[in-house]
């Protein structure tokens, strides 16, 4: 089931029909016209400074910006399957697992 997948996938929003392009020649068969960005932005709080300045580990930061509230690339991705601009396929191609 499709709300299942999202779930491991760790969408935790109201499930989402996924889309998939048709394709055509101008696109090449692959369903997309131009570029969508992922990007992940870790913003900076007295929390992770601290965490910077004794030395935590990246995995640290990550967990701590998370917590904090930060859109990982795969959450991003997920965002825009949701809005139909990507699919889910192409975000498991793209993005690791958080």
């Amino acid at each position: 089931m499709a709300a299942e997948a999202l779930a491991r996938l760790g969408w935790a929003s109201d499930p989402f029909m996924p889309v998939r392009g048709s394709g055509c020649p101008s696109c090449g068969g692959t369903g997309y016209r131009g570029r969508v960005a992922l990007y992940e932005v870790m913003p900076l709080n007295d929390q992770i400074r601290e965490m910077i300045v004794t030395g935590a580990t990246a995995i640290e930061l990550k967990r701590q910006a998370i917590q904090s509230g930060m859109v990982t690339l795969r959450q991003a991705g997920l965002i825009h399957a949701a809005r139909g601009t990507t699919s889910i396929e192409e975000i498991l191609r793209v993005t690791i697992s958080d």
